[in-house]
């Protein structure tokens, strides 16, 4: 999929000189999931966690049915991204998760029936979600012969297009007794693929960049670049969502 990935550590600064913003990519979570009230009596915008270790199934969605959003991941792409989100998950936060799923028979419906009977299925009373989404804007653009950005274009210029993805994970810890949600939050990931008008054999297009600060990432083919930028964002997003659920369950002192 890709020639080159450097390690992601720490926060990405988003920046976009398109006007685009994650404003594009909406959370889908209530699409899902129509929450039971939280009791009065619960102050926090949570339910109370639960005081043994959860057990649970990730239960991993690829939501692409809003305006502006990008195209479904390939399977293999997705598999990747999930089985990685719950090797993050297993490392940061105190939940036991039994398996990872790919469910495609869940869809929008805002019931959480469908959710009650795959926990059934898979022997759990608990189900993290996470409800995987982008969008992407694509516009003309040109970029310098040998590639760099710091270089400028004193060896000339070339035509193409640059894509903007904004990809946003969310993650939901839900009871299915109960059909409340324990706890939730997302992450969001920004990137960029410069991509020539007509392709030609080239080391340096197309290309994914997230910003200055970190190396490009060259996928293989011009057919693989958008599935690249996808993965890309895709990942970074994980990063920030589990961070926020880590701390979110630090805070009420299960992590």
């Amino acid at each position: 999929m890709w020639r080159h990935i450097g390690v992601f550590i720490g926060l990405t600064v988003f920046f976009s000189g398109g006007g685009c913003s994650f404003d594009y990519t909406p959370k889908r979570l209530s699409a899902y999931l129509t929450p039971v009230p939280v009791p009065k009596t619960t102050t926090a915008a949570k339910v109370a966690f639960p005081t043994t270790k959860v057990s649970a199934v990730l239960v991993v969605i690829n939501d692409y049915g809003f305006q502006k959003s990008a195209p479904a991941l390939q399977p293999g792409t997705l598999q990747v991204l999930g089985e990685h989100l719950q090797s993050v998950l297993e490392k940061q936060v105190p939940i036991q998760l039994e398996t990872v799923v790919f469910p495609k028979a869940i869809q929008p419906t805002g019931s959480p029936d469908q959710f009650v009977s795959l926990a059934k299925e898979q022997g759990v009373p608990y189900l993290l979600l996470a409800i995987l989404s982008s969008s992407e804007l694509e516009v003309s653009d040109r970029f310098p012969l040998g590639g760099s950005l710091e270089g400028g274009g004193g060896r000339g210029w070339l035509v193409g297009y640059r894509a903007e993805n904004y990809a946003r994970l969310e993650l939901a810890l839900l009871d299915t007794q109960t059909g409340q949600l324990v706890v939730s939050t997302d992450g969001q990931a920004w990137a960029f693929l410069e991509r020539l008008d007509v392709p030609m054999e080239s080391n340096v297009y197309p290309v994914v960049r997230r910003d200055l600060t970190q190396p490009p990432i060259y996928p293989n083919t011009e057919e693989d670049a958008f599935e690249t930028l996808r993965w890309v964002t895709g990942q970074d997003a994980i990063t920030q969502a589990v961070m926020h659920l880590e701390l979110l369950m630090k805070k009420d002192g299960k992590a």
